[in-house]
């Protein structure tokens, strides 16, 4: 009884509610009849006649004069014609401007609480601008889309943001039944209502106004036209290389850059001719544009007007057209090149050694040489990278001299190629070479003393061991590192004490290195050093270990480890339903065997090679050992409840019965 009670009075609270709704809604949405509407030609005379919103009307009573006033008062008689002597009752319509916005936005609030789309639609209809554009944001956020139809004459508003956010919310509703009144929107007088329709029919992908942009390409305003531009590269509107290029000759420097990059983008190639004049162009941030539009569209015939742009005022015009001309495979443009390589600015030098490697390849390398000393590291470095991979003989002597070089980067390069070409069998004087190593291990930088390090095990300079020794002690982690694994490499013996030292190192980089270095140093006779690691508190440095001491075992005793590990992964399940089947003392002994089988399986797979996959720690064989488990709890749960079943039948006077009669039979 009482819920029926609840139930009727939140329908009665409910429909109140909705009872006060209707009416505020239908107070807003005709806020322009009734009284205000016959205000409206007062206003209007009011407007025509400054003067006469003060005077009585034509039709107004005249006061009447009091009988008993003498005529001095008279004058006074003509103030309440000025003025009302008493204060007009304010129409329920008229309230101050903030509480009436803050009332709408409070209704429109509520309205979309409870999603009441029909009762909103009405206000888009309302006199004040700001409810209408409220309205319009309340039925974006309810997506509210059969609200369409309704909308899309909200575009040709007066009201400037009434436009823009019918705009917005119809983009959002992706209503392309909206963009015939967009495209007409394209002819306001607006510069930005036109640039926000073409954003918008952007959005809609409405490739049929095409036509329309197209004509704003001509528009007075500049923004306008890159806005314009901006919109046909987004629709890759290919119809309209054409009139974009026609903007290549715009006064505004912006337009024709902008023009280049968006033909650059539309893969319009017949407006190479057009690009190649603007090579010419007083702004260098034009020509900087030409050459990376012309870079685009892979214009093979801009090569000439790129060879003159060799002998720009601008470095980077000049590096750029170097760059273009190598992209192009110029091969003519070469004897151009060439003095460029003594050009006054670095990057124009590099940039001239990367062209001249690609295009003359080994003919350039006598002009390269010389760059291996220039006075800026990077180039140095850039004519080393060259010159290496052309894999001429006549840079190989010249190594050695760069590991004296004062720029560490042309240093460390210089360290790495000799290990490169070491490997590839190409003769080296190493007496030399080697002895100008070993000395950057005594340099400052940490990655200079790894990097010499790394090039002794390479050159198996077994003569530079004691110069390598002393980095053992080195207080960066890295060239601790390099040194143990060079060592290990150069067969150092003498190494041995100090890395079964490393062995108990804090850092487990370390440890594992120094492990792998006994190894190879003593083979099986490490193993003995190396086995307490086992017991280490990081796991990689156990799985280390575990590597290695089956690296050290009989190759026929880990075949056998293999196959036993393989037979157990059988056997365990089976051994672990066993119990079930047995009683007695075969049941105790059942279990026993599986116990031992169990942990058997867990030594053997952590020393396998073959099932890594099941070694302790790894996801596989952990699942495998539960499953397992598993099997062997439920055999004993099935038996001990077997067990208890046949305790009951013996115990009961019946099972009594049935005992004594077998045992008199």
């Amino acid at each position: 009884m009482n819920v029926m009670v609840h139930m009727i009075f939140i329908m009665i609270f409910l429909a109140a509610n909705n009872n006060a709704l209707a009416e505020q809604v239908h107070r807003y949405s005709h806020r322009s009849s009734g009284v205000e509407k016959k205000s409206l030609p007062e206003k209007k005379a009011g407007k025509q006649n400054g003067s006469a919103k003060k005077a009585p009307s034509k039709t107004a009573k005249v006061p009447q004069k009091p009988k008993n006033v003498s005529s001095k008062p008279q004058k006074k008689e003509t103030v309440p014609s000025k003025a009302p002597a008493k204060t007009p009752t304010p129409r329920p319509y008229e309230r101050n401007a903030s509480d009436s916005k803050t009332e709408v936005a409070q209704l429109l609030q509520r309205l979309a609480e409870l999603g009441a789309v029909s009762s909103i639609i009405p206000l888009l209809q309302d006199s004040d601008p700001g409810v209408r554009e409220g309205a319009i944001e309340v039925l974006g956020q309810l997506d509210a889309k059969n609200a369409i139809s309704s909308l899309i004459p909200l575009l040709k508003d007066e009201n400037d943001s009434v436009r823009n956010k019918a705009i917005e919310v119809l983009v959002q509703f992706r209503a392309r039944e909206a963009i015939p009144v967009l495209v007409l929107l394209l002819q306001e007088k607006d510069s930005q209502m036109r640039i926000n329709a073409m954003a918008a029919l952007v959005r809609l992908n409405a490739r049929g106004a095409i036509p329309d942009m197209i004509r704003l390409l001509k528009d007075d305003n500049t923004t306008v036209r890159t806005a314009a531009m901006d919109s046909l590269a987004e629709l890759r509107a290919k119809e309209a290389v054409s009139g974009i290029s026609a903007l290549l000759q715009d006064n505004d420097s912006r337009i024709r850059i902008r023009a280049m990059e968006v033909l650059a983008l539309l893969d319009g190639k017949e407006a190479v001719p057009g690009i190649i004049s603007l090579l010419k162009d007083k702004d260098d941030r034009v020509r900087v544009s030409a050459i990376k539009a012309l870079q685009a569209l892979d214009a093979k015939e801009a090569v000439t007007g790129m060879m003159l742009l060799l002998h720009d005022n601008n470095a980077e015009i000049r590096s750029m057209a170097l760059s273009l001309l190598r992209t192009v495979k110029a091969e003519e443009a070469v004897p151009e090149m060439i003095p460029l390589l003594r050009d006054g600015n670095p990057g124009v030098r590099i940039n001239a050694i990367a062209a001249l490697e690609e295009l003359r390849g080994e003919q350039a390398v006598p002009e390269m040489l010389p760059l291996l000393n220039d006075s800026v590291g990077s180039v140095r470095l850039q004519a080393i990278d060259s010159l290496s991979r052309l894999q001429k003989e006549e840079f190989i002597p010249h190594i050695a001299s760069l590991l004296h070089d004062k720029d560490e980067r042309v240093q460390t390069r210089a360290l790495e190629l000799l290990a490169e070409i070491h490997r590839k069998n190409a003769v080296i004087p190493e007496k030399k070479t080697i002895a100008d190593v070993a000395a950057l291990l005594q340099s400052p930088n940490k990655n200079l003393r790894a990097k010499a390090a790394a090039a002794l095990k390479e050159l198996d300079a077994k003569e530079a061991i004691p110069d390598i020794l002393p980095l053992l002690k080195d207080s960066e982690e890295e060239v601790r590192l390099e040194a143990i694994r060079a060592l290990a490499q150069l067969q150092a013996t003498e190494s041995i004490p100090a890395l079964v030292h490393f062995l108990k190192d804090n850092e487990p980089k370390i440890r594992i290195a120094a492990m792998g270095a006994l190894v190879v140093l003593q083979g099986k006779e490490a193993m003995a050093e190396i086995a307490p690691l086992l017991k280490d508190p990081v796991p990689e440095v156990v799985y280390a270990t575990k590597e290695r001491l089956s690296q050290l075992q009989n190759p026929l005793l880990t075949a056998v480890i293999s196959k036993s590990v393989n037979l157990l992964i059988v056997l365990c399940p089976i051994l672990a339903i066993l119990p079930l089947f047995l009683n007695g003392a075969k049941f105790f002994i059942s279990i026993t065997v599986f116990i031992g089988s169990l942990f058997l399986f867990r030594q053997l797979a952590n020393l396998s090679l073959d099932t890594p996959y099941l070694k302790e720690g790894a996801l596989l064989g952990n699942v495998y050992l539960i499953g397992v488990l598993l099997i062997f709890g439920a055999a004993l749960f099935l038996k001990a409840s077997w067990w208890i079943l046949v305790s009951l039948i013996k115990g009961s006077p019946d099972g009594e019965e049935d005992h004594l009669e077998a045992r008199i039979k």
